[in-house]
């Protein structure tokens, strides 16, 4: 089974124009986002941002949980330990080169929007290439108005979008991980 990563990218985002920007740190994303990753089996969760003050703040989550000396009955801490503040992608690219030798990750981009069937994947042949697959997978999660161009044009392919019931779909990321999540590596 190829191990699954996973990047919380806050820059590059697609702003609500279309143009490129950076997007703030939420707190309440680290924590679920990392309890998600931590239950469906991701190696490694990457937070991205290259904002020195975001990267302090996200720092300090961490920090307050992984150096809690009192009770910790949600296990956050256990969770948190998977977690990685960067710079950039290439950076945490590098960090997974790093740590699977030579093979290089195949990255697969998430988005409300639908993309070309050319440069979509469904659920069911990730999650057949995850199982049975030798090579890492870096599953990239968008902040904002999702992930911006330079980073759609980079990845192998698109995951399909989650849909609902109806015409609304506008998911917080850390839902969106949750039920991506379950979708890849839940067990069935």
């Amino acid at each position: 089974m190829g191990r699954l990563y996973l990047g919380l990218l806050h820059y590059p985002i697609r702003g609500r124009h279309g143009e490129t920007i950076a997007t703030a740190i939420t707190g309440i994303d680290i924590h679920d986002i990392a309890r998600s990753a931590r239950t469906f089996g991701v190696h490694r969760f990457f937070v991205v941002t290259p904002l020195r003050s975001q990267q302090e703040i996200a720092r300090r989550i961490l920090k307050y949980w992984l150096e809690l000396k009192e009770d910790d009955p949600s296990r956050r801490a256990e969770a948190l330990q998977g977690v990685r503040i960067v710079d950039s992608l290439e950076t945490s690219i590098e960090e997974i080169l790093a740590e699977e030798g030579s093979r290089h990750p195949l990255l697969i981009g998430t988005s409300a929007r639908e993309f070309p069937q050319s440069r979509s994947i469904d659920y069911g042949e990730l999650r057949q290439r995850i199982e049975r697959g030798t090579d890492p997978v870096y599953l990239l999660l968008g902040t904002g108005w999702g992930l911006a161009d330079a980073v759609i044009e980079r990845v192998d392919a698109m995951l399909r979008p989650v849909y609902g019931v109806g015409e609304y779909n506008h998911l917080s990321v850390r839902a969106a991980a949750a039920i991506i999540l379950d979708r890849l590596r839940g067990r069935r």
